[in-house]
């Protein structure tokens, strides 16, 4: 899966849009460079809305456990999940359901102004100069 990433250190929050297949080791790795760049505790956005593939029930739990592992080390924020399929949304809902203990501030949407808003960004917050990392 081609994945975008842009930290913004200064407001501290991570943009990510994903397109194409997602496999389980695109979203180990993302996860991985989030929290290597130290930037996991930031407000994220995932914009999968462009995913063509979703990982399997089976790689969502192995995501929960690697994603509360992460959640100890780095600590909590919000993560809002923007998709434009059914499929994509069911993922989503069920990925929060699993990790609702170890990740409870994540949210799956529908539109990137939903998201936005339940992130508390301003709309043009979001095209602001930030950091691009990979």
């Amino acid at each position: 899966m081609p994945i975008t990433q842009v930290v913004d250190h200064n407001a501290q929050r991570v943009l990510i849009t994903g397109t194409g297949v997602c496999r389980l080791e695109d979203v180990v790795a993302l996860l991985t460079a989030v929290a290597d760049a130290g930037a996991f505790a930031y407000t994220q956005r995932f914009d999968v809305r462009q995913v063509t593939s979703m990982p399997s029930s089976e790689d969502t739990r192995r995501v929960v456990a690697l994603v509360a592992r992460l959640r100890a080390e780095n600590g909590h924020a919000r993560t809002a999940c923007i998709t434009g399929s059914d499929v994509g949304f069911g993922m989503g809902r069920m990925y929060a359901t699993l990790a609702a203990e170890t990740d409870p501030g994540f949210m799956v949407f529908r539109s990137i102004e939903e998201a936005d808003a339940w992130l508390g960004w301003m709309p043009e917050s979001t095209s602001a100069e930030s950091h691009r990392g990979g």
